[in-house]
């Protein structure tokens, strides 16, 4: 008989959802301590380039990459989850397309878009279910991320003019 429920289904999706929302809303300290393990690992393939790293130094990783960008986008699709038998951990995969809008310093906009498939293993924890590790796997790109893009470290207020 399994130990997980539709609601343990429920929290993985909302923890996979609560990392985009981390990325959008430009709230990283707050919100992926809740969504990673203490010293979750982070595996990123983007195309032939690979970006390794863990938490909790992986927020400010995360916040360099969006701190560049005037809005992101994560599109993360539900999860398609498989949990161990004793249903204290689960494997997830969830396809994930990412905007990434960049202000370039003449004015410019410019947009890196991805495409590709979030890994995820999680594991039930009292509070909740937290990612253990991610590997993301990139295989769709479009655009280029621009290292000296202007910087945005909140979010911006879109319903006025830049």
């Amino acid at each position: 008989m399994s130990n997980t429920s539709v609601e343990d289904e429920l929290a993985i999706t909302r923890t996979i959802q609560l990392v985009a929302r981390a990325y959008d809303h430009k709230r990283h300290r707050e919100l992926l301590p809740r969504a990673f393990e203490q010293n979750a690992r982070q595996h990123y393939y983007l195309l032939g380039q690979f970006v390794e790293f863990s938490m909790p130094g992986g927020i400010d990783v995360a916040i360099s990459f969006h701190e560049r960008c005037y809005a992101t986008q994560h599109l993360v699709s539900p999860p398609v989850i498989e949990f161990e038998s004793d249903g204290k951990l689960a494997r997830t995969t969830s396809t994930v397309h990412a905007v990434h809008v960049q202000i370039l310093k003449d004015g410019t906009r410019a947009n890196w878009i991805l495409g590709g498939y979030y890994h995820d293993l999680l594991a039930r924890h009292p509070e909740g279910w937290r990612i253990r590790e991610r590997t993301a796997i990139g295989s769709y790109e479009e655009g280029r991320f621009f290292e000296d893009a202007q910087v945005f470290p909140t979010l911006a207020d879109y319903t006025k003019p830049l």
